[in-house]
């Protein structure tokens, strides 16, 4: 069953469908078809999963927008969150 949710193909980042532990399979669709991941933090429903790993200083994107940029390395699996993202506008989507 689907874990999390690409919006847009230029997405770096998913939407979690459900409350994820940490160590649980996470089943992310992307445009180019289905990738499973291992969540390497527990995530809140409805915040955002890296699908791919995000260098410092990286765009962070989301629904094809641009939300900030990575403050540390992110793995996939990891949780993209308000501590790891930079956001010039001082949200955090």
């Amino acid at each position: 069953m689907l874990t999390a949710l690409c919006i847009h193909p230029r997405d770096n980042v998913a939407v979690v469908l459900r409350e994820v532990r940490k160590g649980e399979d996470v089943l992310v669709n992307l445009n180019t078809g289905a990738v499973h991941l291992t969540a390497q933090n527990d995530i809140p429903f409805g915040h955002k999963i890296a699908v791919t790993t995000l260098p410092v200083s990286k765009p962070i994107i989301k629904y094809g927008e641009e939300i900030g940029n990575a403050k540390t390395l992110i793995q996939p699996g990891e949780w993209v969150h308000l501590e790891n993202v930079y956001c010039e506008r001082g949200r955090e989507d």
